[in-house]
């Protein structure tokens, strides 16, 4: 049996960005063409009415996007009530302003004022704008998600082909020189990547060692216990290895998976094989254990507090004291709009008549960038669900 075609569905709206609106449609395709999602069905529709439905199991998985320049978005009455209808299915919203016109708060109706928005000027792209529209849709294939760490002093054509590769392949790949856009942050944009792909691969190249950047990206993984798998390059030697990295979790390289020694370091198209099942199989133990500790986490954190607990669901928990319910929801990455959505139907199908139940999406890391956490209240607010790392589910399940 093959498996299901994963479906999205962007509803793009606006009142004065017609033709940016057309530009951004075109821009997702290609982007969503472009980043492991050849096999998706994708819809970009104008369509507001879809937004009024609740989100069933075979419905796709809808994103809206608000493009804004001026007060004819902010005070239309079409584009309040979308976005009315989206807070109430918990359909996720990416509002897009245009900084020149003025203030974000003037050019969206006042319900998407506590979403931060993200800024879109004519003088740029739309390929950037589409990267977040296909972010916040998950577009990627679920939970193939990796981090690669190097130096591009000596594995930058490495690296480019792994890129592609993994891409080609479903995956969610950042590679700082495609992925950081000029002038952010960008410690704290590594960190939140960090977090959010819950899996390094090192490209561990003889001078790897020596680059403050990969000893941050490292030791952010193993100390936040992400996945991690180093692809040691031949020409290594044991003196510049990294410390830090166990030996169970490296993969050698030999001259004889390498195309041309001394002059590219790109693999052979067997060794590029061998490596991505490699990947593969580290990256799916890896995650699995992320979210079985964290799992386990949870369960003694609640139990703790006085609750029976058990597992319900796929990664999930419910636990019961008295009249009061909790269940909880584990992700190893940071927590998502569809994560919240599941959340809300398990919580749903496990309250009973006359008992509390709230739910919460439990994930490992604080390193939540401020747009996803501001799009998350957003959604969950009048509901009793909520996202929280797992060091504070215990101070918030008392509250």
């Amino acid at each position: 049996m093959s498996a299901p075609v994963p479906s999205y569905r962007f509803v793009i709206l606006t009142e004065d960005r017609k033709e940016d609106a057309e530009l951004l449609g075109a821009a997702v395709l290609l982007r969503a063409r472009n980043s492991g999602a050849r096999r998706a069905e994708i819809q970009i529709t104008d369509d507001a009415s879809v937004l009024s439905k609740s989100q069933e199991p075979d419905e796709p998985n809808t994103i809206a996007v608000i493009l804004s320049r001026g007060p004819g978005t902010a005070t239309s009455a079409f584009i309040s009530e979308a976005a009315g209808d989206c807070m109430r299915n918990m359909i996720p919203v990416l509002p897009v302003y245009d900084p020149r016109a003025g203030a974000y708060r003037n050019q969206v109706p006042s319900i998407l004022y506590p979403i931060n928005g993200s800024p879109w000027d004519p003088s740029h792209t739309a390929e950037t704008t589409a990267e977040k529209v296909l972010k916040l849709g998950g577009i990627s294939e679920e939970d193939q998600r990796i981090f690669i760490s190097y130096r591009q002093v000596d594995a930058t054509a490495l690296a480019d082909q792994l890129r592609r590769a993994l891409i080609d392949e479903g995956w969610d790949v950042f590679l700082d020189r495609f992925s950081v856009p000029p002038g952010a942050d960008f410690q704290k944009r590594l960190d939140r990547e960090l977090a959010d792909k819950a899996f390094v691969l090192l490209l561990e190249t003889p001078t790897a060692a020596e680059s403050q950047w990969v000893d941050h990206e490292i030791a952010f993984a193993l100390q936040r216990r992400l996945g991690l798998l180093s692809l040691t390059s031949p020409e290594t030697s044991d003196p510049q290895l990294y410390p830090a990295i166990h030996e169970s979790w490296r993969l050698r390289m030999n001259t004889k998976d390498i195309q041309d020694p001394g002059l590219s370091c790109q693999l052979t198209a067997s060794a590029l094989e061998r490596v991505l099942l490699a990947i593969g199989e580290r990256h799916a133990e890896a995650v699995a254990l992320r979210r079985q500790s964290t799992m386990l986490e949870a369960s003694a954190e609640m139990t703790a507090l006085g609750y029976d607990v058990r597992p319900i669901d796929q990664w999930g928990l419910l636990g019961i004291r008295g009249l009061q319910r909790e269940v909880a929801l584990v992700t190893a990455r940071a927590p998502e709009a569809a994560d919240l959505r599941r959340l809300d139907t398990l919580r749903r199908h496990h309250r009973k008549p006359g008992s509390k139940t709230r739910g919460w999406v439990v994930h490992p890391s604080e390193d939540v960038d401020a747009d996803r956490v501001s799009l998350l209240e957003w959604m969950s607010k009048h509901r009793t669900i909520r996202s929280t790392p797992l060091m504070l589910l215990a101070d918030r399940v008392q509250q």
